[in-house]
């Protein structure tokens, strides 16, 4: 073998080499950008994102870092944040969860508490910023707007308890293994989180977003998870509720059948019933929302959180370092 032979070898090899390198630094780098990461108290806190908005969700996962004290640990159980409690899910290595921030919180920094049956954890510091979702003005009939019948007020009552239920048991694990995915492509009629005047009197936002559906369009559910919610309400006119896990609920209002009844395991996909105009409304439609732990979060944003909820960094940060290691 020549000389100039080995040497062009020895030039493709360093190459070869430095575009490993290269690669690796960008995984490196794609990884740092999902979560930001916190070291406190024995612990290396996950969160993505860094500042979340209000309607949005923040991903948390806690590992604990001495390997060899990790089982005297104490077993975090749930977080505090804003007001409101979010399961923790026990996963390899730690823990994950979500915790949201709900419309109308202000720009400023608020603790996320972590809670064991101990007491609080830990405390972290979040970011949250404010977030204007508009304005939008309906009008629609009267008793829809602001109910004055007796029988009208007590079938809000008993909404309101069925509601109760169907939020109060959800599952302590995820039930999802892939990402919520929307359930129809068509245009949107309505945005997540204006802020909504009916008959020119201030209403609470819109919690979801309105899809354009004809009466009678198969409605799939986002994801897989078990029917909490199948019947007719006052406002949501013919509604499922779907409980994916951790206190995540998927909703679907409006309905004009409703194909599944409380109980049944779904999987993505699966039809659960058909658009209509059934409820408050002033045209056929589906709206779909999400809420979690009580608070409504932007759907169509969720289902890109919902990728980053079913990760543990920790373990996708070793499967990398081995990837990384093999190619070189």
């Amino acid at each position: 073998m020549g000389m100039k032979s080995m040497k062009y070898k020895l030039y493709f090899f360093l190459f070869l080499l430095f575009g490993l390198l290269l690669l690796s630094s960008f995984k490196a780098a794609a990884a740092d950008e999902s979560f930001t990461v916190t070291v406190k108290d024995g612990y290396r806190i996950y969160q993505a994102p860094e500042k979340p908005a209000a309607g949005q969700t923040l991903i948390v996962a806690l590992q604990a870092l001495d390997k060899k004290s990790r089982k005297n640990k104490t077993q975090l159980s749930r977080m505090t944040f804003l007001e409101h409690n979010f399961q923790l899910e026990a996963v390899a290595g730690g823990w994950r969860g979500i915790a949201a921030v709900p419309l109308g919180t202000r720009t400023g920094t608020y603790n996320l508490k972590v809670q064991s049956q101990a007491g609080t954890a830990l405390v972290l510091p979040v970011a949250v910023v404010d977030h204007d979702y508009g304005e939008q003005r309906l009008t629609v009939k009267r008793e829809m707007a602001t109910p004055m019948r007796p029988e009208n007020l007590a079938k809000i009552k008993k909404d309101r308890h069925d509601l109760k239920i169907a939020y109060g048991a959800s599952a302590p694990r995820l039930l999802i293994s892939d990402h919520l995915r929307q359930p129809l492509n068509s245009p949107l009629t309505s945005p997540f989180g204006t802020r909504r005047l009916l008959n020119g009197k201030p209403k609470s936002p819109h919690g979801g977003v309105d899809f354009k559906a004809a009466i009678g369009v198969p409605v799939p559910a986002a994801a897989a998870g078990r029917v909490v919610l199948a019947e007719e309400l006052y406002y949501s006119g013919r509604i499922v509720i779907i409980d994916h896990g951790l206190s995540i609920f998927s909703l679907y209002m409006h309905l004009s059948e409703i194909d599944c009844r409380v109980g049944d395991q779904v999987t993505a996909g699966q039809i659960i019933g058909k658009s209509g105009k059934s409820g408050r409304v002033t045209g056929p439609h589906l709206h779909w929302g999400i809420k979690i732990a009580g608070v409504f979060v932007d759907p169509l944003r969720f289902v890109n959180d919902s990728e980053e909820l079913l990760q543990i960094p920790w373990q996708t940060e070793n499967q990398e370092s081995k990837n990384g290691k093999s190619e070189l």
